[in-house]
């Protein structure tokens, strides 16, 4: 891997200490960071690798999963590098996440199967060499997307809601559910800035 080490260091060091909320997993994935930089080419590639494994295991929340990305600031090979990593991660992460919703699922499954593209595109520049990794991506990224499938079948479907006057979240909770501690996924799914005054159209789960 011809990538700027500290730069990819860097990232998944960022990555682990948001996403990873485990402090003895985050000790060790911190500690493997700080070695990594250290092994050769080879060693390198395959524990950056598995640090973005074990940080996309981590995954449970939606919030987490779509901080996983390809920093816009990242070119070259080193973009290269992270994109493969980045496939990987949401892959796994993908089928982790507790989607709240179908369309959410839906929409985690399109950006899965377009990082999944963009990793074997930048596996596909390593030639002969990256032949396996290519197919493994692939392989990855459709076993990942067919689960997500499932997972969104499984899922709420989402309504519509107007309410021509701007509510309060529990009292719109209560309305549509009959339970006002519904309200703080109800302000999450509308994308509501406060719970105290929700917008007069938004979504929510239908039941």
């Amino acid at each position: 891997m011809a990538a700027d080490r500290q730069a990819v260091l860097s990232w998944l060091a960022d990555l682990s200490a948001t996403i990873i909320q485990d402090t003895d997993d985050l000790a060790d994935v911190t500690a493997r960071i700080s070695a990594a930089s250290n092994l050769d080419p080879a060693a390198f590639a395959m524990e950056a690798l598995t640090l973005m494994r074990i940080v996309s295991e981590s995954v449970t929340l939606a919030a987490d999963f779509d901080r996983i990305s390809v920093p816009a600031s990242v070119t070259g090979e080193t973009r290269n590098a992270i994109a493969i990593m980045v496939s990987m991660g949401l892959a796994i992460a993908g089928c982790r996440a507790e989607w709240a919703s179908r369309p959410m699922a839906r929409s985690a499954r399109s950006r899965v199967s377009a990082a999944g593209d963009d990793g074997a595109a930048a596996a596909d520049t390593l030639g002969g060499d990256g032949a396996d990794l290519y197919a493994w991506l692939t392989d990855v990224t459709a076993v990942s997307c067919r689960l997500i499938s499932d997972i969104a079948a499984d899922a709420a479907p989402v309504i519509r809601v107007s309410t021509g006057i701007s509510l309060p979240s529990t009292v719109l909770a209560y309305q549509l559910y009959g339970d006002a501690k519904r309200a703080g996924p109800l302000v999450d799914l509308a994308g509501s800035s406060t719970p105290m005054v929700m917008p007069t159209l938004f979504d929510a789960i239908a039941s």
